[in-house]
């Protein structure tokens, strides 16, 4: 397939994707892992997508013993004084461990699920975010589309047939036939009534179009941004502008930081998903965002940007950029002003990393343990263990705050989830919640990651739920001393 057309259907498939997109891209769903009180748990929050909606919440206990799991929805703007009383979660029979629950989310806006665990030691709480967000429009079966019209029609003729027969034979005698008078009378006051009725019915369809475009206009879309390559002060950078109607619109709040970045980006190769970049861009005016760029392999990148606010509303912003193929303005490999944290890294193309251990430029490897097929909509973890070149186990540092980072991508970058140990969801928008609603409550913790206590310092895993089958590729991140490096892994996902 030639390039340009091949880069024309993966910009395409983004352009699909960001249809069904809030905090990444892809999918809404939240995922989180770590301890609440002396209790392990995993809480996956299946959004709905429809607002209103019901979100499907599990709620996994790892450890301790645990007598009761309740859950409530907690608007960002309302807080615990407006919300409803929580809802006890259910066992799910055949799994003791396992809790379930539904939640309506009957507005769009920035969510957070309390999600708290009692039993015979104590009682925890923590808030896990969730984005309500309309991402897509229902389609009514065509049977029942059917059946509707059906019904329409023989409620027409009805309403019609019973005017007519009011005007022609209420007023007489029971058995006095009417007479040609009064016959006409109810013609034309079946002919009066069919107007209206369907008037009215004309009414109702121009109402229900309107409502469904209102609809329409609601459904979550990214916000538009231009990436561009430029030079500030004799270093390559890269701009990223949200010039959306919406970035200063209503309802905006300030940004908040995340692990200490304002902004999250991952630059990643699109044609063979081969180069990443895990980058920190600092504001420039307004509504610019500028990062030096380091080397690179020229071609077309995926441009993926979180960003939340102090509402506790995340983004990821998504755009194309392509990197020159030009020598670069700067020979040094780490570009002048670029944030410590920043890190990139060459990696095998797409379809060549299907081993279960993938080596790195230190020598050192990466091992995917755990489970070794996947199938979408269910409840994985993506586990991982570091060697050094002899053997030996890696002492695996903090990387801004977590022993890893993670991304999951789909083949044709129509999903991109940024994962942490505690899951996917936003720290700093936690946090906030915490801060929101935990203040003298005394049973909030700050939730530690109960898989990072629990295994090895060479270890680390990843709680996921791939939402559709496909081709992947899971990205990892880790720091020993002071080096970062990267590992690739890609995985295929069944139905």
């Amino acid at each position: 397939m030639p390039s340009l057309l091949r880069r024309t259907l993966r910009v395409a498939a983004i352009a699909c994707a960001t249809l069904a997109t809030s905090a990444h891209v892809g999918t809404s769903n939240a995922y989180f892992d770590g301890l609440v009180g002396p209790y392990g748990i995993r809480v996956i929050v299946r959004t709905p997508g429809v607002i209103p909606g019901l979100a499907q919440i599990s709620v996994r206990v790892t450890s301790g013993d645990v007598e009761q799991v309740t859950v409530r929805p907690l608007r960002s703007d309302v807080g615990l004084a407006g919300s409803p009383p929580p809802d006890i979660a259910q066992p799910v029979p055949g799994d003791a461990d396992l809790y379930s629950a539904e939640l309506w989310l009957m507005t769009a806006g920035s969510y957070s699920v309390e999600v708290t665990v009692s039993g015979a030691e104590a009682e925890g709480t923590t808030f896990v975010p969730v984005l309500a967000v309309a991402e897509r429009r229902l389609d009514m079966h065509p049977a029942v589309g059917a059946a509707l019209i059906g019904a329409a029609l023989l409620l027409f003729v009805g309403a019609v047939t019973i005017v007519g027969a009011a005007v022609r034979e209420s007023v007489l005698e029971p058995g006095v036939e009417p007479d040609a008078k009064r016959r006409a009378h109810g013609r034309i006051a079946a002919v009066a009534g069919a107007l209206t009725v369907a008037l009215l019915s004309w009414g109702g369809w121009t109402w229900w179009d309107e409502v469904d475009a209102a609809y329409r206009d609601r459904i979550y879309r990214p916000w538009h941004i231009s990436a561009a390559v430029g030079t500030t002060a004799g270093t390559e950078t890269l701009t990223v502008t949200v010039d959306d109607p919406a970035w200063r619109g209503p309802g905006w709040t300030p940004l908040r930081p995340d692990h200490g970045k304002l902004m999250h980006m991952f630059l990643v190769k699109a044609d063979d998903l081969a180069a990443v970049a895990h980058l920190h861009p600092v504001p420039d005016g307004d509504a610019a965002f500028v990062v030096p760029l380091p080397r690179l392999t020229p071609g077309d990148y995926h441009v993926f940007a979180d960003i939340v606010h102090e509402s506790g509303f995340a983004h990821t912003l998504i755009d194309m950029v392509r990197l020159p193929a030009a020598p670069r303005v700067r020979p040094a490999d780490r570009p002048v002003m670029a944030d410590p944290d920043d890190s990139w890294s060459v990696l095998l193309p797409f379809g060549e990393a299907r081993a279960a251990e993938y080596a790195l430029p230190s020598g050192r490897t990466v091992r995917r343990d755990g489970e070794a097929t996947f199938a979408a909509d269910t409840e994985t973890t993506l586990g991982f263990s570091v060697t050094e070149a002899d053997g030996t186990r890696s002492a695996l540092e903090p990387y801004m705050g977590m022993l890893s980072h993670a991304a999951v991508l789909r083949e044709d970058g129509s999903l991109f989830v940024h994962l942490h140990p505690a899951g996917s969801i936003n720290l700093a928008a936690q946090t906030r919640f915490e801060q929101a609603e935990g203040d003298g409550r005394g049973a909030v913790a700050h939730p530690r990651h109960v898989l990072e206590r629990n295994r090895a310092p060479h270890e680390v895993a990843f709680p996921f739920v791939f939402p559709d089958a496909g081709a992947y590729r899971v990205v990892m991140q880790v720091k020993t001393g002071d080096t970062v490096e990267t590992a690739a892994f890609d995985v295929e996902v069944s139905p």
